[in-house]
């Protein structure tokens, strides 16, 4: 089981309810757009998120391996 902070718990579930981009998901958890991008990483680099390109803006979302994780934690 991987242990992970409050913020990247919130960031997980904000990513869980639909695609969304960094600068709106560090509006909903309320985390600067500094450390999300840097939570963004760490959870990609772990294979919990990945993201696409539309237009401009990487598009976060769950992995399979997220979705696990998120219900491992409830």
């Amino acid at each position: 089981m991987v242990a992970i902070g409050p913020a990247k718990e919130k960031i997980l579930r904000e990513i869980g309810k639909g695609p969304i981009h960094g600068y709106a998901l560090a509006g909903k958890v309320r985390v600067s757009l500094t450390f999300v991008y840097q939570h963004l990483k760490d959870l990609r680099e772990d294979g919990f998120v990945e993201f696409r390109e539309e237009g401009r803006k990487r598009v976060y979302v769950l992995t399979a391996k997220g979705k696990h994780l998120l219900k491992a934690i409830d």
